[in-house]
């Protein structure tokens, strides 16, 4: 990550800034007696706040940027329901990267500053990483052997 900023930021104007956006989604359950309901919250932050206030839950640092509603269990869509939603949320930040103009933002400190947003990271557990991947289920994340081959590699 480390170089990845550096990197990027010597590629902007003197003054701009990467704003790193962090997604984090779980699939959860929502009712047991009225249709087994079951959606992914897709929360959004950004990683120019500091970790130790960015994981405090009193800080509010986290937004819900959607519920994404999940079709049924027996649905072959579902990994495509949810990369549309998410598609939905992140439409605005398909558009920008760094050779554009960027966006001006009034930053906490009162200044106005050219911000960079750009997709760093997504937290989730192993199903959400599968289908944020587009993988198979129970394929290496770390290389392209085939599923069921012994780890280590």
């Amino acid at each position: 990550m480390g170089d990845w900023w550096c990197d990027t930021q010597d590629q902007l104007p003197a003054g701009a800034t990467i704003v790193p956006v962090i997604c984090a989604s779980d699939k959860t359950h929502l009712t047991n007696f009225s249709g087994d309901q079951h959606a992914w919250p897709l929360y959004l932050t950004i990683s120019n706040i500091r970790k130790d206030i960015r994981s405090t839950p009193k800080k509010r640092t986290w937004i819900l940027g959607r519920l994404i509603p999940c079709p049924p269990k027996r649905s072959k869509n579902i990994d495509e329901a949810w990369h549309s939603g998410v598609g939905t949320v992140l439409s605005q930040l398909r558009h920008l990267d760094i050779t554009g103009p960027g966006l001006k933002w009034d930053c906490a400190d009162g200044f106005q500053r050219q911000c960079y947003p750009l997709l760093a990271a997504w937290v989730g557990d192993y199903p959400e990483q599968v289908m944020v991947a587009q993988a198979s289920y129970g394929s290496c994340p770390i290389c392209e052997s085939p599923k069921g081959a012994p780890m280590g590699h």
